[in-house]
């Protein structure tokens, strides 16, 4: 059995809930003084060495995890190795370790690594299916499909708001109607959902959805700022399809575009001809400059032109 465990990936959901069940067992099996929790920007690997070094106190084993890697050489991580009591487990928690050090290099050499990616759709459709039912409610399809395109698929998030959304539905199903008044998009929900609703040509529910966002207190500048980032990625995925490159991934790769979002601005920016991108492209950029230089004014008192600009983006909209 390997003393030291790297837990590592984008699903940082999962690699909580996983570091969560190993100190909840341990302590249980073996009592709190034999669990220790670290912070990795906070030690040297000196202090780990002192920590994994100690036997445990009346029991079998003992648990160190290690929130985050250390700065470590690689000649660090092997005497690390060898330090090490034969009673201690260690364990590295790092979602997003630097594996140009080569301390990380080593510890993914010699580390049992388990690996916590993102869940595919339909791993992720069970999951919240699941969770809903352990909040005592049920999740219907259509209110699942608007939840992931208001949160996008960060377990976090869904979390948290799955659980409130159990509270209002009190044992019934969470519907779209529960959704649409008590969750408000993330920035990256808000991008997903307007790209699919310009995307298709649905402008007035585009209007409806900004309207519905303002008046729940989102900020003007920043749903412009989103429309504006919407608009790049219009350019970006464009400029790929006319360079010849049509595979999702490989878009994806190369613009930074989420592969999530490419489902319907792919054939979008196949659909526009590059003239109609020019002209609201060059629209857009001057009414961002009037923003910058005050030729257009807007404040929280005084909302109007802000408003009044994300209103012509969704109607200019190619």
């Amino acid at each position: 059995m390997s003393s030291i465990y790297l837990f590592t990936g984008e699903n940082i959901f999962l690699l909580r809930q996983e570091k969560k069940r190993w100190l909840q067992e341990f302590r249980k099996k073996h009592g709190e003084e034999n669990c220790a929790l670290l912070y990795g920007d906070h030690i040297t690997i000196r202090d780990l060495l002192d920590e994994v070094s100690v036997m445990p106190f009346l029991s079998e084993k003992r648990l160190v995890v290690v929130e985050l890697v250390p700065k470590c050489t690689r000649e660090e991580i092997q005497n690390l190795l060898i330090q090490i009591h034969p009673q201690v487990i260690l364990v590295f928690c790092d979602s997003k370790p630097d594996k140009r050090l080569t301390g990380v290099k080593e510890l993914f050499d010699s580390a049992e690594v388990k690996t916590f990616a993102l869940l595919k759709p339909q791993e992720l459709s069970k999951w919240m299916q699941s969770f809903a039912a352990e909040h005592g409610a049920r999740l219907d399809v259509p209110a699942e499909k608007m939840l992931l395109e208001f949160l996008g698929n960060d377990m976090d998030v869904l979390s948290l708001e799955i659980k409130k959304l159990a509270l209002r539905a009190h044992g019934r199903s969470i519907t779209t109607a529960d959704i649409d008044q008590m969750t408000i998009p993330s920035d990256e929900g808000i991008v997903w959902r307007m790209t699919d609703l310009l995307c298709a040509g649905s402008r007035l529910e585009a209007l409806r959805t900004a309207r519905r966002m303002l008046d729940r207190g989102a900020d003007g500048y920043q749903l412009w700022a989103i429309l504006l980032s919407m608009l790049k990625n219009v350019v970006l995925v464009r400029a790929a399809l006319d360079a010849r490159i049509t595979n999702a991934k490989a878009i994806a790769d190369k613009t930074g575009v989420h592969i999530f979002a490419l489902r319907n601005l792919q054939p979008y920016a196949h659909r526009v001809n590059n003239s109609s991108v020019r002209t609201f492209l060059s629209w857009a950029v001057q009414s961002e400059k009037d923003l910058k230089t005050g030729i257009l004014k807007a404040s929280d008192d005084a909302p109007q032109e802000i408003h009044a600009l994300i209103d012509q983006f969704i109607m200019r909209a190619p």
